[in-house]
């Protein structure tokens, strides 16, 4: 019956890749919908030069795969359009009146079926 299911905690810190198997950033959070009882967007951070940004990027649950063998989440994406993405820091992610959630999903939304990734999960 747990075939199939992760642990949270197992998911933070993996890698997010996109075209090329460039990294994109590492999932710090997930954010859940508690009506639906799904995952609604992995929280990303980019690298910065000492470690991470401090900025990140909401993807939505439905825009990445999960790679089994690579053990790490894929996006049919170059790093420069990622890097376009919104993004926001952990005050603002806190904040509903930020409308992050709806900003990020209308980002990814537009991009259109070049968010299909290719990876199995």
């Amino acid at each position: 019956m747990t075939d199939g299911l992760t642990k949270s905690a197992d998911v933070l810190g993996r890698r997010l890749l996109g075209h090329d198997a460039v990294k994109l950033g590492v999932v710090r959070e997930m954010f859940l919908d508690l009506e639906t009882g799904q995952i609604a967007f992995l929280i990303v951070e980019g690298g910065g030069l000492l470690g991470g940004s401090g900025k990140f990027q909401p993807v939505p649950w439905a825009a990445v795969r999960h790679d089994v063998v690579g053990g790490h989440f894929q996006i049919a994406m170059a790093k420069d359009a990622f890097k376009a993405a919104p993004a926001y820091d952990r005050e603002q992610l806190g904040a509903a009146g930020y409308a992050w959630s709806e900003q990020s999903a209308r980002f990814f939304a537009d991009l259109g079926d070049g968010l299909q990734p290719t990876v199995a999960g």
